[in-house]
């Protein structure tokens, strides 16, 4: 029996080696070795309260997060997720330069998972320092866009002052506490229980893992309103210097959007600003708050709530102008009247009026005129009168016209 054992022993163990060799070749052409990277792995902090007491807590300068690669059969790195590793860092070990080991753990298939490459963030690393605690107020902000023709209107806050604790270099950065609410689509009130969370001076939020707010939830209201689209009246009041004449005035936007709850709303069909141009010798152009005319609970739309306003004031000059009584217009004349002028030409008229309205006036563009109405038969000082702009004036120091009234017999 133990010769036919021992016989071609040598054939028989290569045969082993063979049949091994052939598995082990078959196996690494089946289920290869593989390699898979995880990055951004969160390192989980153990034993916080070792540094963290009613005095001091810390802050991680580096190790928050570890990437890592790892060697596996193809059967077994298919079906790895993050989830599959423990990443840990046990501050119970922190070294007297604040830092300790970050340990990289598989929970299942230990002993065939290899950890090849650390990559360059092998230690956690922290600073401890003592607490702050800082007050801020709720600012509420809102993301997204309301409903085709609302407005948001006035927001609250309860509580509306929130206490943040944490590690004084933290606390130190924040510059704003806000509760963002989501708007998107809205008609109507909005109510919301939402948490707070901090910013920096830069609008970027800041890590709160390691904050804690005094009030973690907060009750917020935003108010919707109607949007009404108005006309806008600007006027002046008050009067140049003297001298001098307003001749023109222009405004920007001509109607205005507001928003308001709905019995104010209703009320409202305009609005008018005065604007005060007494003094005045140039031009003025002038931005408005139109806000600042508007009651309580009645807003502006949009980001800009100015009126652009444009004053032309032009100094006064005067021009003689010669007529005779022929170019005179006697109007509203009794039918039976025949007047005659006793004031013989040429008569002096002397016009005031910008400068821009007198220089082209003529003889034959004056047309002066004298109202006849309510006269009857007599001789009348009478003063004349004329169609041009408004602007234009005839001076007082214009003689007066003599006229008898003559009755027909």
């Amino acid at each position: 029996m133990k010769e036919k054992l021992t016989r071609n022993i040598g054939l028989k163990i290569l045969s082993v080696i063979l049949a091994a060799l052939l598995w082990l070749v078959i196996t690494n052409v089946n289920d290869p070795v593989m390699y898979e990277t995880f990055s951004d792995m969160p390192v989980t902090i153990l034993n916080e309260d070792l540094i963290n007491t009613s005095k001091q807590s810390y802050e991680i300068i580096e190790g928050e997060t570890v990437d890592f690669k790892v060697a596996a059969r193809r059967s077994i790195i298919e079906s790895l997720r993050k989830s599959d590793f423990d990443v840990t860092a046990d501050l119970a070990n922190l070294s007297n330069v604040n830092a300790v080991n970050i340990t990289i753990t598989p929970r299942r298939y230990k002993d065939e998972i290899e950890i090849i490459d650390r990559g360059d963030v092998q230690h956690l690393k922290i600073s401890i320092e003592e607490l702050s605690s800082k007050e801020f107020k709720i600012s509420v902000v809102d993301k997204g866009k309301v409903g085709e023709g609302y407005y948001l209107g006035p927001r609250s806050a309860s509580p509306t002052i929130v206490k943040v604790d944490g590690p004084k270099s933290r606390v130190d950065k924040i510059k704003q506490v806000i509760v963002e609410a989501n708007v998107e689509g809205a008609t109507s009130r909005i109510n919301r229980i939402l948490t707070p969370f901090a910013l920096d001076e830069d609008g970027e939020v800041i890590d709160s893992s390691r904050l804690t707010f005094s009030f973690p939830n907060i009750e917020v209201g935003i108010d919707l309103y109607k949007i009404k689209e108005i006309p806008l009246r600007i006027t002046t009041t008050g009067q140049p210097a003297e001298g001098y004449i307003m001749t023109g005035l222009e405004f920007q936007p001509k109607t205005i959007e507001i928003a308001a709850d709905d019995s104010k709303l209703e009320s409202i069909d305009y609005l008018e600003v005065s604007y005060d141009i007494t003094g005045a010798t140039a031009n003025i152009e002038e931005f408005l708050e139109l806000q600042e005319w508007l009651e309580t609970g009645v807003y502006l739309v949009g980001t800009d709530t100015t009126a652009s306003i444009n004053v032309i004031i032009e100094k006064l000059e005067s021009k003689q102008i010669s007529i005779w009584p022929n170019d005179i217009e006697l109007r509203n004349k009794g039918g039976s009247l025949q007047e005659m002028y006793i004031t013989k030409g040429p008569i002096i008229v002397n016009i005031l009026g910008p400068s821009s309205e007198i220089e082209p006036v003529t003889r034959s563009t004056l047309k002066p005129y004298i109202n006849l109405q309510g006269y009857s038969a007599g001789t009348y000082y009478l003063d004349l009168e004329t169609d041009l702009s408004k602007n234009i004036t005839i001076n007082d120091d214009t003689p007066m016209i003599l006229l008898n009234l003559i009755s027909e017999p």
